[in-house]
Formats: C-alpha cells, structure tokens, sequence
C-alpha cells in the first residue's frame, strides 16, 4: 500500500532530489571509494619495497595482498548488512577507522602471520565497511541514470592511483615503507570520518521510483537475499565480478614489478601508470553513459576487447625500446575502466529493493574470491616459470570470461526468475 501511494507522487518531486544531494552523495561515496582502494592501487609499490627487505619470495608476499581480498568474500555480506540496518553513515566511518588501523598495523609487522592478519584480514574488513555501503547507498539515489552516477563513482578506484601512486612513492622514498603505511592510514581514516559525515539517505520518493530497465519486477515485488541466491542471475553477476578481478588483480599487482624487470626505471613506471589511472577514469565514466543507452551487456564486451588488447601488449614487452607498447598497455586502463562501472550497476538493476546492501554484498563477494586468487597466481606463475608470460594469459582469460557471465547477468528476466516466483 505504501508503495503504489509513493508511485503517485509527481514526476518532478521524484527528481528533483537526486538531481541536487544526490551528487553530493556521489562525490562522496566516490572520494571514500578512492581511499579504501588506495592501499590495493598502490600495493605494487609497498609489494616490492617488502621484496626488498624480507626474503619471503613474490608468491607468499602477494599472499598477503590476495588475503585482503579473500577476506572480502566474509566481510563484503557483513558491511552490506550494516548499510541495511545503520545506514551509509555509520558502516563507512568503522570501516575507516578500521582500515586506518589494519595499514597502521602492517608497517610494524615482522614476520608472514602478522602481515596476513594486518594487511589481509583487518584490511579486508575495513576495505568492505566502505565500499559495499558507500556503493549501495548511491544505487538507492538514483535509478534512471544509475549507470552514469555508477561510471562516476566507480572512478575512485582509478583515481586512487593517480592520487596516491605519486604520494605514496613520496611517503616511502621519504619516510620509509614502514612509516609511509602508518602516515597512509592516518589520512584514510581521518578523511573517511570525515567524509561520511555528510550521508543522508534518499528520499522515501526516490526510493519508489520506477525502475527503466527492461528486467525490473513489478511494483509490490521484493528480492530478498534467499530468493536472489535461488536467481541464476545472482550467479551469473558473483562469476562476473569474480574473474574480472582475477585478470584485473594479476595485472595490477605485477605490472610495476614485470616493468621494472624489463629495464623501466621506477620513477617512470609510476607516472606512466599514473596515466593508466586517468585511461580508467575516463573509462569509467563512458561505460556508465553508454550503459544507459546502449545495455550494459554491449558495454562490458566492448571494454573487455579493449582490456585484453591492452594485456597483449604488455606481454609481449621486452625491454625500454618497447615504450610504444607500454603506452599502449596503459591507454588500454580505458577498457579495464568500462567494466568496472559495470560491476555494481548490473545487479542493482536487477536486485534493486530494500536487501539490495547484503545482496550486492553477496555478488561483491566474488571480487573478494577472483581478488584472493589473481595476485597469488600471477606471483605464482613467475615462481615457477620465472616469466609472467602465463600470468598474462590467464588474465586475459579471465577477462573474456567475465564479459559472457556479464552478458547472461544483464539479460532481461524471464517470469520464472521473477521474485514473486523464485
């Protein structure tokens, strides 16, 4: 009854909202995104900076980097629960003041255990109190146009590297990596507290409005976590953000690494994947534009193709005279940019209702397994081959994999995966 009393109000009073705070929401949730990605954008730098110190070797020093998502798997359905029942606001300030102390914490570790629990576990935790309730609180704001106020805040996680690249290589050549990573988790707690500060949940308006897409239920029609975990759909998004993180994860974790063994002084990889940063921004926001136009589905392949384009040139680098594929390599970020967008605005589409924060928790999850697995196995592979030319490959794979799990997430609805009849 609530509802179809809501879907009555003016079309003008549904708007106007998030055409006004709902930006700020936007900008909000994309500053905070930024922050918590940052330890994971500019892990490469730290990742070879403990190479340096401890002979650990690159498969169990990326492990730890690998645990920081695995932990995700847990902590991502628990952030999505805290969004639902305390809000955007609360969820995001424990999630940064937890990961303020889990990068706090590594810069004193010694030994393997202690940095898998810092780095790993407590900053998987932290890293999940921010983003799951941050992204599903803007999914709630805005409906028509989700996919272009997704495309903007998916630009966090890019714009985490062109930011913090630059400041942490400045932290670690001035301060050390051990202080550079307590000062880092300083500014990402204090920031994040900050910041969501300024929360407010929409308008019970907004929250009824109409859903365009083609495969939204009708009105009076809820998904819950138990009928979405019975949607093939659900599946399909969880493979989908599961092995894009994959290939994303092999490459972003060992491409600073793969240059600097093929003669790439250090101080030029980190401004060269500062503008891989910037390729992803722009990536970003025209998949979120496009998918509002054209289907999400048509947008993912696209940037899909371009992202494994990117990763052959890559592989295929042999030295500083190879800088044009380098370059190339780095402008291919537009496509890996297109994707992400599309991570979160797939399932909100289609799950969009008052479970949407576990839900999308749930299919976030995936990002925390395909996390756990592509850094480790790209270290792996070089262990044992002494190349990433396999690495590589599977990420590539993974890529194209991820494109038809998207494909088959995004399809209209059929009525017997309905919620009213799941």
């Amino acid at each position: 009854m609530m509802m179809s009393t809501r879907g009555r109000l003016p079309r003008a009073r549904v708007t106007e909202k998030p055409a006004s705070y709902g930006w700020v929401v936007v900008g909000v949730s994309t500053a905070v995104n930024a922050l918590a990605w940052g330890p994971r954008a500019t892990f490469a730098l730290f990742y070879v900076a403990m190479l340096e110190e401890f002979a650990w070797g690159r498969g169990p020093t990326a492990l730890g980097y690998s645990l920081s998502w695995l932990g995700f798997v847990v902590w991502a359905p628990v952030a999505g629960w805290l969004h639902d029942r305390w809000g955007a606001r609360t969820a995001v300030t424990i999630g940064g003041l937890v990961l303020g102390l889990a990068l706090a914490g590594t810069g004193q570790v010694t030994s393997l255990p202690q940095y898998y629990l810092c780095f790993g576990l407590l900053g998987a935790a932290g890293i999940a109190g921010i983003i799951i309730p941050a992204t599903t609180i803007v999914t709630r704001w805005f409906v028509g146009a989700r996919g272009t106020a997704m495309g903007v805040l998916s630009t966090g996680g890019p714009a985490s590297a062109v930011v913090f690249y630059p400041l942490n290589a400045w932290l670690i050549a001035t301060l050390g990596w051990r202080r550079a990573l307590v000062a880092f988790g300083c500014i990402v707690a204090a920031v994040t507290v900050a910041l969501a500060l300024l929360y407010r949940d929409p308008p019970a308006a907004v929250a009824a409005e109409p859903r365009p897409d083609r495969s939204a239920t009708s009105p009076g029609e809820t998904w819950t976590l138990r009928r979405a975990l019975r949607s093939g759909r659900l599946w399909a998004a969880f493979i989908m953000t599961a092995l894009g993180v994959i290939g994303f994860q092999v490459m972003a974790t060992h491409q600073v690494a793969h240059a600097v063994d093929r003669g790439f002084e250090p101080a030029t990889v980190v401004w060269l994947f500062s503008f891989g940063g910037l390729s992803m921004v722009a990536g970003n926001l025209l998949g979120g534009w496009l998918s509002d136009r054209v289907g999400s589905g048509w947008v993912f392949v696209l940037g899909s193709l371009v992202a494994i384009a990117g990763i052959g040139c890559f592989a295929l680098m042999r030295g500083p005279q190879d800088l044009p594929l380098l370059l190339l390599y780095t402008a291919a970020g537009f496509g890996f940019g297109m994707r992400i967008a599309l991570l979160s605005t797939i399932p909100a589409a289609v799950f969009s209702g008052p479970h949407l924060g576990m839900i999308l928790g749930v299919v976030q999850a995936g990002g925390g397994l395909g996390g756990a697995i592509g850094p480790f196995l790209g270290g792996w592979f070089f262990d044992v081959t002494g190349s990433y030319g396999l690495a590589f490959l599977a990420a590539a794979v993974a890529v194209a994999g991820s494109s038809v799990a998207a494909w088959l997430a995004a399809r209209p609805d059929s009525p017997a995966t309905s919620p009213a009849t799941s």
